[in-house]
């Protein structure tokens, strides 16, 4: 999990989400079924394409590259279940995008007095540290130990994943070092940068590898 800075609110949204929601919580007050069409404007088209922009097309929780493998979800950080909050079922700062794993552990799960990390208010390295291809909760901090369990971060699939990338990464770090040519030494490196991105999946745990690099040294 990296931090996410929150992209332009959809013209969508700015046009209809006071409309919509004025319509969910009349029907919820009334104690009438709210119509599927209606509950599920939030999965509009623009507004997918709008948090896919802003993720890099990735899992907010775990930086899988949810379209690779799956559908993507569109996640609300705080539940939009009728006894939770659905009056931020259209509210742009509590959508994310998640793949169906992370979304599915989440659940409605939201405990407003340990919340799970939210990465685009929260800073996650504050909470969480990379060990190889696993992701903890950081001794102490009782917000990233509950994320790293509710979410399943270290799930089968995410660790071969992670050292897939893992692997990727620290044969360009051998490669750099090895090097002896100037210019090819700085293609390496150019090339590790770019690997090394946060449009890439699991940038937090190839980024923790980058210390073991001297990337000054070109």
């Amino acid at each position: 999990m990296i931090k996410i800075n929150k992209g332009e609110k959809p013209k969508i949204l700015h046009d209809n989400s006071d409309v919509w929601v004025d319509d969910l919580l009349g029907y919820i007050h009334r104690n009438e079924k709210v119509p599927p069409a209606l509950g599920s404007k939030y999965n509009h088209p623009e507004i997918k394409e709008a948090l896919k922009k802003e993720t890099n097309s990735k899992c907010m929780y775990c930086e899988s590259k949810v379209g690779h493998v799956s559908y993507e979800h569109i996640e609300h950080i705080r539940p939009k279940a009728k006894e939770k909050y659905p009056e931020l079922t259209f509210d742009w700062d509590n959508l994310g995008l998640a793949c169906p794993k992370c979304n599915m552990n989440k659940s409605d799960e939201f405990d407003p007095f340990l919340p799970l990390l939210n990465p685009y208010v929260d800073q996650p390295s504050e909470y969480l540290f990379a060990a190889g291809p696993y992701i903890y909760g950081r001794p102490g901090a009782a917000r990233g130990q509950l994320t790293e369990k509710l979410l399943d971060l270290n799930r089968v699939e995410l660790i071969e994943q992670r050292l897939e990338r893992i692997e990727a990464i620290r044969q360009l770090m051998d490669s750099y070092e090895k090097e002896q040519n100037l210019t090819l030494k700085k293609l390496i490196l150019k090339e590790l940068l770019k690997e090394l991105g946060v449009d890439k999946a699991y940038s937090f745990v190839t980024n923790s590898m980058v210390k073991i690099v001297d990337l000054e040294a070109a």
